[in-house]
């Protein structure tokens, strides 16, 4: 039996326990998947090493939590985990943010993984088409986490009241833009 097969509750409890056949069924099954992603967004098999052990400490600690349920395959939440601490440790050594921002924004939507990254790729256009400053506000602001006083003086705003406003008025021009140019799906 994998440990996606497992019975959720069942599975849950040998985490807590760290039962080693079941922490040993999770990194057969998911660490591949982990290492594939690593490598493909600029990482090498040491950082897939590193953030898979981070991933599956934070699994441990999250079955720790009594009151914890799992609402998802077991693997696709580990490799969730991975893909959030891998983007973050990005986003910190400043490693091309574009090129992830896809991946951001996907990282809490249920649909299987092709319609994330249709739907991804699609507000990613939305953002780049808003121009500037509104791409580099929202960029900063929801992707590198920059304050709006950080914003105001990158743009060389008066205050960071200004800035704020700014990216009300982009987030509005963003959103009727999602709205119209929002792709059809039966």
């Amino acid at each position: 039996m994998t440990a996606d097969q497992q019975i959720p509750a069942e599975l849950i409890q040998k985490i807590r326990e760290q039962d080693s056949n079941t922490l040993k069924a999770v990194y057969k099954e998911v660490y591949p998947m982990v290492k594939k992603y690593i490598i493909k967004n600029s990482g090498s098999e040491d950082d897939a090493a590193d953030v898979f052990q981070d991933a599956l400490y934070l699994l441990i600690k999250k079955c720790e939590n009594p009151g914890f349920e799992l609402t998802s395959k077991l693997s696709t939440f580990v490799v969730g985990i991975a893909k959030n601490l891998w983007l973050k440790k990005l986003t910190k050594s400043k490693v091309d943010l574009a090129s992830y921002q896809d991946e951001l924004i996907i990282e809490n939507l249920d649909d299987n993984e092709s319609i994330q990254l249709e739907r991804a790729s699609f507000v990613k256009r939305c953002i780049d088409a808003l121009g500037e400053p509104c791409k580099t506000i929202i960029v900063q602001f929801y992707f590198e986490q920059a304050s709006m006083q950080e914003i105001a003086e990158s743009l060389k705003y008066t205050n960071a009241n200004n800035a704020k406003n700014q990216k009300y008025k982009c987030l509005m021009r963003l959103k009727k833009m999602i709205e119209k140019e929002k792709p059809v799906r039966e």
